[in-house]
């Protein structure tokens, strides 16, 4: 039912057309069958008429399956792609923090493998549509032969669905508790994965990770899928045998209580026997269509907590910004590491166009969360943040967030570049490849990055050369240069800093380069969530131009 809905969202009249055909194709089937039942029963008098009917017959389930099938595979495929992008666009709307609750995890294990299951669960319905119009149409078919037989199969029917209905609930159960641990799995395979180089150097936190995280929910996810998946066997040989049971009762009981001749008989088993597989082919649909229940579920749930703020409309963005105004701000998060709650602020700042600003602190100190408040993807909780004092990150945040163009320390660098049909963008684009020696590895066309295999610190120029291009009215930079050779660390301190501020952005870089802080306009400290304004260091006037420059970069 979840899944007729489904499609129904996508389109109601291609769902009825593929129903109806599928309805068509089960009528002809068992027109075939009584088709071929009757010639049987009257071989000797066989006429050209009959073999014109049953190639009509062949013809209409052959055509009406073929439209059923390809009607419900486009509808389906186009739904579940529809279901994929909707969540697509709400997981970016969400803000932030709350994607950053959820985890990568349970995201990921939503769009690729719950969305993989619907999808297959969807392949199904062409084939359930068919076979259910088959069923019922042969079902009609053994009314027509004998009323008092068909009322024993509809009994059967019926207690073999009841029976169905207990083990169902079980299975659905485990299956649940399967697709719950997957969220676990899934969080612990990203850790191996990004933890692959640690685990390798130190063998008893490989042991610890296997044998205390890792193996316990495999073992537990197998023992339940196992259990689910067991229960569904159970229930499909027991519909299979059900079947069966019936024929046992046309031939030897009810020969005993009706009336009934060799043709009737034959004619009623022989369309038993076709029933049994289209019955079997819903019956081993099951298994798929429970997880897909179970799937669909566990996606309304995880909907539910994206709290998406809707389709931001589009806005104008400035060309330039004047100042960023920070009015006591505060913001107060959970940190696992010391069990409490740390605050940020309440501070006061304003940081204006044209300038470097410098942000310095310790480790944890709250260096990253300034950083997503002034971007706007963290809310403060008091206090506000605006652009020339007419766009908030409170009331407007989209808008706000569309100013800034930042690198953080997880970055992730895109195979597009913004604005790539603009050639003087894209020459300068290459220039600077040049200057910071990428062009031998890295080639862009049609605004596109030939790859991204690269090291981290070459992809960090790659983000440099992309930020560079979007060409937003305000810059952060999260210890961009903490990874870097001296020769680029160099560059992007006195080469492309400058250069932003020439062109009258607001620039801010955090960073423990106390050498270059002689280069900043601001300086600010954080210390303990307080942020206070400082002189910038008392460095040497050359201290910072202690490595040898590249060659200047184009304006």
């Amino acid at each position: 039912m979840d899944l007729l809905l489904l499609l129904a969202k996508r389109s109601w009249g291609a769902l009825l057309i593929a129903t109806l055909t599928g309805l068509v194709c089960g009528l002809g089937a068992a027109g075939l069958i009584a088709t071929i039942n009757h010639s049987l029963a009257g071989f000797d008098q066989l006429q050209p008429r009959d073999g014109l009917l049953f190639g009509a017959l062949v013809v209409l389930v052959v055509f009406s399956r073929i439209v059923s099938d390809v009607s419900l595979l486009r509808l389906g495929q186009a739904a579940v792609s529809d279901m994929r992008l909707h969540l697509s666009s709400k997981l970016v709307d969400t803000p932030y923090p709350r994607l950053q609750r959820l985890g990568k995890h349970r995201l990921l294990a939503m769009l690729t493998d719950d969305t993989q299951t619907i999808s297959q669960a969807v392949e199904l319905v062409p084939i359930l549509l068919v076979n259910g119009g088959i069923i019922v149409a042969c079902l009609g078919y053994l009314g027509w032969l004998s009323l008092p037989l068909l009322g024993v199969t509809i009994l059967l029917i019926v207690l073999g669905a009841a029976t169905f209905h207990w083990p169902q609930g079980k299975a659905l159960t485990s299956i649940a508790k399967a697709r719950e641990l997957k969220d676990q799995l899934f969080g612990q395979y990203r850790q191996l994965t990004d933890g692959s180089k640690e685990l390798q150097l130190n063998h008893a936190r490989r042991q610890q990770f296997f044998e205390r995280l890792l193996r316990p929910v495999s073992l537990q996810y197998q023992r339940d899928f196992v259990r689910g998946m067991s229960i569904y066997a159970l229930v499909l040989n027991w519909g299979n045998g059900i079947f069966y049971l019936l024929i046992g009762v046309v031939l030897f009981a009810a020969p005993q209580f009706i009336d009934l001749g060799a043709t009737l008989v034959t004619g009623y088993i022989l369309t038993i026997l076709y029933m049994i597989t289209p019955l079997s082919e819903l019956m081993n649909a099951l298994p798929t269509l429970g997880r897909a229940s179970v799937a669909l579920g566990k996606i309304r749930t995880l909907e539910g907590q994206l709290e998406a703020v809707g389709t931001p409309a589009e806005h104008r963005v400035a060309n330039q910004v004047s100042r960023l105004h920070c009015t006591a701000v505060q913001h107060t998060y959970y940190r696992e590491r010391e069990d409490g709650h740390f605050t940020l602020g309440p501070f006061d700042l304003t940081l204006n166009a044209g300038e470097v600003t410098f942000i310095t602190g310790g480790n944890g100190s709250g260096k990253t969360t300034l950083a997503l408040l002034l971007t706007g993807l963290y809310q403060p909780e008091g206090g506000e943040l605006s652009l020339d004092e007419q766009v908030s990150s409170t009331t407007d945040n989209h808008l706000y967030r569309q100013h800034f163009s930042a690198i953080f320390t997880d970055f992730c660098l895109f195979e597009h570049l913004l604005d790539g049909d603009n050639p003087v963008l894209m020459q300068q684009a290459r220039d600077y490849l040049a200057h910071l020696q990428l062009d031998h590895k890295v080639s862009i066309e049609g605004g596109r990055l030939s790859t991204l295999d690269l090291s981290t610190g070459q992809r960090k120029r790659l983000a440099l050369l992309a930020a560079y291009l979007d060409d937003r009215p305000c810059y952060l930079f999260d210890e961009w240069a903490a990874d870097q050779d001296p020769v680029f660390k160099h560059f992007f301190y006195t080469k492309i800093l400058s250069d932003l501020q020439q062109r009258g952005k607001l620039v801010i870089v955090i960073s423990h380069d106390d050498a270059y802080f002689p280069l900043a306009d601001r300086l600010i400290r954080v210390d303990q969530g307080q942020v206070t304004e400082a002189e910038p260091a008392d460095a040497a006037p050359n201290a910072a131009r202690a490595t040898a420059p590249l060659n200047d970069a184009p304006a």
